[in-house]
């Protein structure tokens, strides 16, 4: 203890730390600024019995806590750590808080057990922050947090409520496999590259509100509501599964007070799955769908689609080339999945056609319905009714286009009107002929 000097290197490992020796160390080692400094700092299977008070603290070389075991409570207010730190299998018996500490290089809390609450809020990484196959058994506070690359959460376990309002990630907020035992609420937040969601489970309801490049929730499963309100994302949704509702929707406007990337193109949210994906109600509202993905599609019954979203668009064939119609993306690959892949899309088109037209967008409704039409001409291998459709088809459009059928008409009454011209010149043209012939013999 006579030794110890502000920033010296300290390894208690494998040592029970009393209050008592815990208190005499932080003193020695106190700085003319109030603050504990200490250089390499090694705890590596410590125990320390009490609560545990590191408030201010500033370690200036790199720190590890692998395996140590705070039987009380953890304060880290305001904490430094310039260098490397580990929590690595670290126990945690009560509360622990790093509020507003800050960790300036990488910074690992992998497999780490948090008994009661954990509080991070407004906690500052400079670099990545891993918190893989760690376990959160009570609430879980990272409002307001800063993340300098990624925050790493994979195959983490939250047993209690779980906020991460007003986050800013510069890389990727990654949850994949991670299970939430009492809903997520994410958000808002701006991340600069992808927010993973793959194979994750949520029990109690489900908050993405964000700023983000790539939502991805393959295979992630909802016990209860889901609601996406996003910018400049791509969401992918196959396989996934919500017991409960869940929308998509754009979030129009900045979040205040979080700086988004300089981001080129428009907010637009694009939806590029929904594959096999399965919603007890499927809310769309004002996304980009021209490149979603919907065979599959669980219940299409449940959809409802608002707004303005906006589909691929293809021209019209036949005799007349004008404007273009609302598609699907597999429509524009068809050709690859012969008269089952045809089936199966005749029959999306018809429930997509039922929810634009219950949310009163007509035109989308009867392009889908001419698309489930164009299905089934090409499906049909009876050659009679394969020609009466192809009929419907050049004449009127399946008696989907009017303009079309009005075309028609004018080209049979114009047609008409000719014969009818013709016949009476030809009529008046015998007239005089006979008239001729009777005044000669006369």
């Amino acid at each position: 203890m006579g030794a110890l000097r502000p920033g010296a290197d300290l390894d208690l490992r494998g040592v029970t730390v009393p209050a008592w020796l815990l208190d005499a160390v932080l003193d020695a080692v106190t700085g003319p600024d109030g603050r504990p400094h200490l250089g390499r700092t090694r705890f590596d299977g410590a125990v320390l019995p009490s609560d545990a008070v590191l408030r201010g603290i500033c370690v200036e070389g790199d720190s590890s806590f692998d395996g140590a075991c705070f039987l009380g409570g953890v304060s880290c207010y305001d904490a430094r750590f310039f260098g490397n730190v580990s929590f690595r299998g670290a126990r945690f018996g009560r509360n622990v808080s790093f509020h507003e500490a800050r960790f300036h290089r990488f910074t690992s809390f992998e497999e780490a057990v948090f008994t009661g609450d954990a509080v991070f809020g407004e906690a500052r990484w400079h670099a990545d922050a891993s918190f893989r196959k760690a376990v959160f058994m009570g609430a879980a506070c990272f409002d307001r947090a800063r993340f300098g690359r990624d925050a790493a959460m994979q195959a983490a376990r939250f047993g209690g409520p779980v906020s991460f309002k007003r986050v800013q990630v510069t890389r990727h907020a990654r949850f994949e496999r991670t299970r939430f035992r009492q809903g997520v609420r994410l958000g808002p937040l701006v991340a600069g590259g992808r927010i993973g969601l793959t194979d994750a489970s949520v029990h109690g309801g489900l908050r993405v509100h964000a700023a983000v490049r790539q939502v991805t929730a393959r295979g992630a499963t909802v016990h209860g509501e889901a609601g996406f309100r996003l910018r400049h994302a791509e969401l992918d949704l196959e396989d996934a599964v919500f017991e409960g509702p869940v929308s998509v929707r754009l979030l129009a406007h900045p979040i205040q007070g979080l700086a988004e990337p300089p981001w080129p193109g428009p907010t637009a949210v694009r939806v590029v799955s929904l594959r096999r994906a399965d919603a007890a109600r499927l809310h769309l509202a004002d996304v980009d769908l021209s490149g979603c993905a919907f065979l599959g599609l669980r219940r299409p019954d449940t959809l409802t689609i608002a707004g303005e979203c906006s589909f691929a668009t293809v021209a019209h064939r036949g005799p007349w080339q004008y404007g273009g119609r609302a598609v699907l993306a597999e429509d524009l690959i068809r050709g690859t999945g012969g008269t089952a892949y045809d089936d199966r899309l005749r029959a999306l088109y018809l429930e997509l056609a039922r929810a634009a037209a219950e949310t009163g967008r007509g035109r989308l409704a009867r392009d889908f319905r001419y698309g489930a039409l164009e299905m089934r001409r090409r499906a049909e291998r009876d050659p009679w009714r394969r020609l009466g459709l192809h009929l419907l088809w050049i004449t009127c459009g399946y008696g989907l286009r009017a303009g079309r059928a009005v075309a028609w008409l004018a080209v049979i009454v114009a047609l008409v009107c000719c014969g009818a011209s013709a016949l009476h010149h030809d009529n008046r043209a015998d007239t005089a002929r006979t008239a001729h012939l009777t005044g000669h013999n006369t």
